[in-house]
């Protein structure tokens, strides 16, 4: 568990040393927790789940490049990465998520999700901290960053 002054992060393994979940929830104006962590994404293991929650706290977040933002905004889309070593990965931008996944022959692996913020019932569902409302282009750059550190391990 991660606390901040605004809510507090949550990183769940599905599987030991596999899968992970990553959790936030948003403190009331009293500072309590008033919902246990909503899954906002899931990873290819709880280091990428990790990075990914210390991309939002960041003084300086992970910018998206804007070739890529181009390509994607508006509307959404998907394109192919090459990685360093030429490993190839899709990054996808719908309604629902942001997805990094990696083709291997006719099959894609999900390599990490983010799902994209949005409200039903009473309260919010996938929230974000505040100022990211919005996520979609950090959630990007969290995918493409973890392409440069996937590729470097």
């Amino acid at each position: 568990m991660l606390g901040t002054s605004h809510g507090m992060w949550a990183v769940f393994e599905l599987r030991p040393g596999g899968r992970a979940e990553l959790r936030y929830a948003p403190f009331d104006e009293q500072g309590r927790l008033l919902v246990a962590p909503l899954t906002i994404g899931e990873f290819a293991s709880a280091g990428d789940a990790r990075f990914a929650a210390d991309a939002y706290e960041a003084e300086e977040p992970p910018a998206l490049p804007d070739d890529l933002a181009d390509t994607l905004f508006p509307g959404g889309g998907e394109v192919e990465i090459l990685a360093p070593g030429g490993c190839a990965f899709l990054l996808s931008l719908s309604e629902e998520a942001v997805t990094l996944s990696h083709p291997e022959g006719d099959v894609r692996i999900e390599w990490a999700r983010l799902n994209q913020p949005r409200t039903s019932g009473d309260g919010p569902e996938y929230a974000r901290p505040p100022g990211h409302e919005e996520p979609a282009e950090l959630d990007l750059a969290i995918m493409l960053r973890l392409v440069n550190l996937l590729t470097a391990q």
